[in-house]
């Protein structure tokens, strides 16, 4: 129990900032359904989500952690409207973070990758084996309603670049430090 104290979990960060974020309108990419498997496979349910997803008017990009490179995430990121961070449980999601500074909306069922209640959306059910379908209609309803809004995805950049900056993270941690 000791050894516990010797460790501290910070948030995941980067510097990350485009130099250039495409507007929502003119985003291709509906969703970006990204999966990530390390600890717990829950391909099934993903498999699950994805057909669910695939019989709305949405387009959807999977990809999958592991199998893309750094270039070709950025390009799909600035096309991309909003993200479904489907991975368990993650303590270093570095690639949400640098998705999200390109102004993209997150879905996730981790609270704390949840990053501001306008821009990242906490769904409980994508955690479960049996709930879905509710986490299907939970997404597309925010997605309806967030679109015809027609946000403005540079404010939504900035907002998800200062949340995500590595200095927060260090505050953070020294915070923690302090009151340890």
């Amino acid at each position: 129990m000791n050894n516990l104290k010797k460790y501290k979990i910070i948030r995941p960060c980067t510097y990350m900032k485009p130099k250039k974020v495409k507007s929502f309108s003119n985003r291709k990419i509906d969703i970006l359904f990204f999966v990530k498997f390390a600890d717990v496979n829950r391909s099934k349910q993903g498999e699950e989500l994805l057909s669910l997803l695939k019989k709305t008017s949405k387009k959807i990009v999977k990809i999958e952690y592991g199998y893309y490179t750094k270039r070709i995430i950025k390009k799909i990121a600035n096309d991309s409207k909003f993200i479904i961070y489907f991975s368990f449980f993650d303590t270093g999601a570095i690639g949400l973070k640098e998705i999200q500074n390109y102004g993209v909306f997150a879905f996730t069922h981790q609270k704390d990758l949840v990053i501001d209640k306008e821009t990242s959306f906490y769904i409980p059910e994508l955690s479960t084996i049996d709930n879905i379908t509710l986490a299907s209609e939970k997404i597309i309803n925010i997605i309806d309603i967030v679109s015809k809004k027609n946000p403005n995805s540079e404010l939504i950049a900035k907002k998800n670049q200062m949340i995500n900056n590595c200095q927060n993270s260090l505050k953070d941690l020294c915070k923690s430090l302090l009151h340890s």
